[in-house]
């Protein structure tokens, strides 16, 4: 089975689509990378607007991360210390596998260059960008995303967030099958989280991580068994969330959530 990975790179996802290089060698035939933090926007903007939308603290904490994380895969190098979780210019090489980057993954070129590869199966992994019907539709089997969430609660941005925020005592992640809306689509697989009152953002962040890698592990071999599910999510129990605004913010510290420390990431790393 030919397998696409569509994603926006980040220590989660890079653990998720790893993890699908070494038990599947050879299938995973390219990898399209997001080169966009908010699809339309380029980087000044997308600052600018979340800014705007989250305030300069929030802002200031995920450029902290996106600094670190980049800063400790350069260390990494210098110092010839192999990392727990690789880059994607690391997968690259050491996996063999075409990684290109889009600024928008329905341009027809991004499409062309995914239609070459004659994927069977093509896996959204934390992409941020809404993936369209030319590519929804262009392999075989079907187009799949994994979502750190229980859905059809906490659809769209930063679910970590708002299960923190509201004292949630379980989450979880979920795959299923990719249609015209964010996070509405089928349910292929699901699995639940506990969550302990210890967790930050960065911990809850991995252990959805780990757990998704898992998930999709056990989704390849079941497509490649030809016994897909189709559960259809219940639209009545449906929650959505975008960025969180600084009373959300507010609200998450009054009610103990942590984003975590920075040496809580690089124990991840």
């Amino acid at each position: 089975m030919r397998i696409v990975i569509l994603t926006y790179e980040s220590l989660y996802s890079n653990l998720m689509t790893e993890r699908l290089l070494k038990e599947f060698p050879g299938q995973v035939v390219g990898i399209v990378r997001s080169d966009r933090l908010i699809h339309g926007k380029d980087l000044p903007e997308a600052l600018l607007y979340l800014v705007r939308k989250t305030g300069i603290r929030f802002v200031g904490r995920k450029a902290i991360e996106l600094f670190q994380s980049r800063a400790t895969a350069i260390l990494f190098r210098l110092v010839g210390r192999e990392p727990k979780v690789h880059s994607l210019r690391d997968m690259r090489r050491l996996y063999d596998v075409p990684v290109v980057g889009s600024r928008d993954i329905n341009a027809s070129d991004t499409v062309e260059k995914i239609k070459s590869w004659q994927p069977d199966v093509i896996l959204s992994i934390y992409m941020n960008q809404l993936i369209k019907t030319d590519l929804i539709d262009l392999p075989s089997i079907g187009t799949f995303n994994i979502h750190p969430a229980l859905l059809p609660r906490h659809r769209g941005l930063f679910p970590y967030f708002w299960v923190i925020t509201n004292r949630e005592s379980e989450t979880g992640v979920t795959i299923h099958w990719v249609d015209k809306k964010f996070d509405t689509g089928d349910i292929l697989l699901q699995e639940r989280i506990d969550v302990s009152p210890k967790d930050t953002i960065t911990s809850l962040g991995y252990k959805c991580a780990e757990v998704g890698a898992n998930l999709l592990v056990k989704a390849v071999r079941i497509l490649d068994a030809g016994t897909p599910l189709h559960t259809p999510q219940d639209h009545n129990q449906a929650s959505y969330h975008s960025w969180p605004k600084p009373a959300d913010q507010r609200r998450f510290r009054q009610q103990g959530g942590r984003y975590g420390t920075i040496f809580e990431l690089w124990k991840y790393m």
